[in-house]
């Protein structure tokens, strides 16, 4: 309970976190616009690469595991007193008094889409490993949709003074503007988590044996999360060079779909090819997902950027925790039907009886001790169940993969509908600090 606690709390804070990704770029002429938001996300990608290995041997290391926390604390506590010490944005942003600010907030919207969303998602995780049917699951899906559903009309027809999602901001250009822009940021992060999801999955399953060597288990938890720091970083060396920036959008969404579509040829056998599309999929992805985020900030007016910004980092979240549940349910679904008509059918094609046939497939989510007590199974007939099973993972894993390429194509379609933000990567700064000597351009203080 307490370290679900820890983890509710560090959730709330790394919420306004993500306001490093205005932040930071708006402190930096347009044209590096990309360059900031990656940036932001540096300390990321020393996690996303340490990650998975530091957390190996914390597993294997008994109480080690808290030191991965404590990491944490200490980064944070660094970071707060540099800004404390060094950042000093202006006050008031959007010329509004505090006073006029505090009474104008949008409560209402608040009170209705916080426990709106989070009883969707609430909803949505529980798919993962309960019945659609299941009470449990429709219960939160439907009071949260409810809630979500009398926060549009508020927004829409209320009088607040400052609401959460003014409209404007969705209509502007006919949606060009902003609105598709963040349907992609809702959609883009559903590749991390698909990969997430897959190549994990192939790990488990497929490469990683009790006689894998330590070095090798954690060199193949690196492909996907390189690729990603690789792709962000192309982005930021090359983007300014490249231009043209609804393009290079549209051909990193292109080869994010692709390649993520490409994961469906696993075999339990070609794993250099996984590894290489994996690390290909997660390239393009590093790109398209700060360039999409370039997209949502220059989609409003200065003064409404941290509303997009807001609403980006709600995209962003809540498409991977959409995605998640969608590729694990298909996941488990498709693996364990296919497991069912084929594990047992090969353990009786390899000479064991038919009642215990079924006593085998329950038994190897449980491991080789359950799998050994199995009455009348040998080595045969376990080489040939196994075998049976491990393609079963393939046939799910295929699927899931296949299920990102209608993500993809509905991001494509809105890669070509966005508005073109040539033009706006400039040379303007919009945001100086209050202790910078330009201080006097901001147009608030």
């Amino acid at each position: 309970m307490q370290f679900t606690a820890g983890l509710a709390i560090a959730g709330f804070g790394g919420g306004p976190c993500q306001m490093a990704m205005c932040s930071i770029p708006e402190l930096m002429p347009n044209k590096y616009r990309h360059i900031g938001i990656t940036i932001s996300d540096g300390f990321v990608f020393v996690i996303v690469v340490i990650g998975p290995v530091v957390g190996r041997y914390a597993i294997d290391s008994g109480d080690s595991w808290k030191y991965v926390y404590w990491g944490g604390f200490v980064a944070q506590f660094i970071s707060m007193v540099c800004l404390y010490l060094f950042y000093f944005p202006p006050k008031h942003p959007k010329g509004v008094p505090w006073r006029d600010a505090i009474s104008g907030l949008d409560y209402v919207g608040t009170a209705l889409i916080v426990p709106g969303v989070c009883l969707v998602l609430v909803g949505i995780i529980e798919t993962t490993y309960k019945k659609a049917t299941s009470a449990s699951v429709l219960a939160p899906l439907i009071v949260g949709f409810v809630l979500i559903a009398l926060f549009s009309f508020w927004e829409t027809f209320s009088s607040v003074k400052y609401p959460l999602c003014p409209p404007r901001i969705f209509k502007s250009h006919n949606g060009r503007e902003f609105t598709v822009p963040f349907i992609l940021a809702f959609i883009v992060t559903m590749f991390y988590y698909g990969i997430n999801v897959i190549y994990p999955t192939m790990l488990n399953v497929f490469y990683i044996t009790p006689t894998t060597s330590r070095s090798e288990t954690l060199l193949l938890t690196l492909p996907g999360n390189l690729g990603l720091v690789f792709g962000a970083m192309l982005l930021i060396c090359f983007g300014n060079l490249f231009g043209h920036w609804k393009w290079t959008l549209v051909g990193s969404w292109i080869g994010m779909t692709v390649f993520g579509g490409l994961m469906a040829l696993v075999t339990p056998y070609n794993k250099g090819m996984m590894i290489a599309f994996t690390f290909l999929e997660q390239t393009f992805f590093g790109w398209a997902q700060y360039e999409s985020v370039a997209f949502t900030q220059l989609g409003v007016h200065q003064h409404d950027l941290g509303m997009s910004g807001g609403l980006a980092g709600v995209a962003r979240y809540a498409g991977g925790s959409l995605a998640q549940a969608i590729y694990v349910s298909i996941l488990t679904n498709t693996q364990s039907a296919r497991a069912a008509a084929t594990v047992p059918a090969a353990a009786v094609a390899a000479g064991l009886s038919s009642e215990n046939a079924a006593s085998l497939l329950a038994a190897f989510p449980l491991g080789s001790a359950a799998l050994q007590a199995v009455p009348g199974v040998n080595a045969e007939i376990l080489g040939a169940a196994g075998e049976a099973f491990k393609w079963s993972y393939a046939h799910g894993l295929k699927m899931t993969a296949l299920a990102s390429l209608s993500f993809g194509g509905l991001g494509l379609i809105m890669c070509l509908l966005c508005e073109n933000i040539d033009a706006k990567m400039n040379d303007k700064t919009e945001i100086f600090l209050e202790n910078d000597v330009n201080a006097e351009k901001n147009e608030f203080h």
